[in-house]
């Protein structure tokens, strides 16, 4: 269990572990909002050994303003990257076609 404690974000009670599963799985605030981005931002630093908070062309510090999870919108919102030439990496346009 120590181990596993080092993945644990900031500010994450030791003694929440003593919990029942199910109260945790149905217990939504057991960690914060502000320490779930926390963990979200240093497991994609540790994976890809970028920190994905920080501006890549000024370094300056940013934070997350909205998470869009319609897949409508996010699949517009791809059309129009590759449209305007700034298609993001790993996403084909013939993905695309047909969904949404």
């Amino acid at each position: 269990m120590p181990y596993v404690l080092c993945f644990a974000p900031h500010g994450w009670n030791p003694k929440q572990a003593a919990q029942s599963k199910e109260d945790i799985a149905y217990d939504d605030n057991t960690v914060s909002s502000k320490a779930k981005r926390s963990a979200w931002a240093r497991l994609i630093k540790k994976v890809y050994e970028v920190d994905p908070l920080i501006c890549p062309k000024c370094q300056s510090e940013m934070r997350v303003m909205s998470v869009i999870t319609d897949r409508t919108e996010v699949i517009r919102i791809l059309r129009h990257l590759f449209k305007i030439g700034r298609a993001p990496p790993g996403v084909e346009l013939a993905d695309l076609e047909g969904a949404g």
